[in-house]
């Protein structure tokens, strides 16, 4: 029985670390295994508004905010704002807000905001 993946830990403290907001744990699982693709890049999937927040809350660093395609507009702009006024130096990426909601689309804007820094 294969389990979905809820996270993807790289090796190494320098690693970039993505949070990502989803909704659905069979998407989560597709996304976390995305973005493992990269390679050296941390992702920790959630499931909820107040599962994410408490896990950007809880880490030392996050450099990157995935906020999916379940959620609203105002808990959108909430997490928007946690983020601009305590990860300042986070990067958000909206998947089917910012661009169109398909994994290459995905890879390449979470490429351009943490991968090229």
């Amino acid at each position: 029985m294969n389990t979905l993946k809820t996270e993807y830990v790289a090796e190494g403290e320098s690693a970039p670390v993505i949070v990502l907001f989803g909704g659905n744990p069979y998407r989560r699982h597709e996304v976390v295994s995305l973005i493992e693709s990269l390679g050296q890049v941390t992702v920790y999937g959630t499931l909820s508004e107040a599962e994410g927040m408490a896990k950007i809350q809880a880490l030392p660093r996050v450099d990157l905010v995935l906020i999916g395609g379940r959620y609203t507009q105002e808990q959108r702009q909430r997490i928007r704002t946690y983020v601009q006024q305590h990860l300042p130096n986070a990067s958000i990426t909206e998947p089917g807000v910012d661009y169109p909601y398909h994994n290459a689309s995905i890879l390449a804007d979470i490429q351009q905001k943490i991968m090229i820094k």
